[in-house]
């Protein structure tokens, strides 16, 4: 029943502090480029089990969207983040149950993961909107490098300062 508890009061944390933090980010005008929402999340699913970890990430975007407008539903920004943060939750939480990597190489995977879901998606949907796919999915992954780069530095800290493991140990 603790460990229950537990995962449901870090899943509300987490999902609180998915919402929070583009709002943040946003009032400076930093939002797209550090990808605000993704470091919740993906801490989160170092954390939570997978089922939990999935659940936020689907969870956050929406309930983002319908309190603060971010992200917005059309063009389909909340659809293609949805995508993302579920590749980017499930490939981290999975892998950290189920493999010995350490949470750098994890974090790593889950971010090239939901990158590549972008830059697909985007081509794909960027004409329909008159965009130059590649050229436009290009753009968006280079417009996040800042905060995947940043994510890369602080995510696997604080996961190591929660979990009590050492940074760069594999487990």
């Amino acid at each position: 029943m603790r460990r229950r508890t537990q995962q449901l009061t870090l899943s509300a944390m987490f999902m609180a502090l998915a919402i929070l933090f583009p709002m943040l980010f946003h009032a400076v005008g930093l939002g797209s480029t550090f990808l605000p929402m993704f470091w919740p999340l993906a801490t989160a699913a170092f954390l939570l089990r997978p089922p939990l970890a999935l659940s936020v990430a689907i969870l956050a975007p929406i309930l983002s969207s319908l309190m603060t407008g971010m992200p917005p539903i059309s063009p389909p920004i909340l659809h293609v983040m949805i995508i993302e943060l579920i590749l980017l939750s499930g490939t981290i939480s999975l892998l950290y149950q189920r493999t010995g990597l350490g949470t750098i190489w994890i974090l790593l995977i889950g971010l090239f993961m939901s990158r590549l879901a972008l830059f697909f998606i985007v081509m794909v949907l960027a004409p329909i909107l008159g965009l130059p796919g590649k050229i436009f999915s290009a753009g968006l992954i280079a417009q996040g490098l800042p905060g995947v780069i940043a994510m890369i530095v602080v995510v696997p800290v604080v996961v190591s300062r929660m979990k009590g493991e050492p940074l760069f140990a594999s487990r």
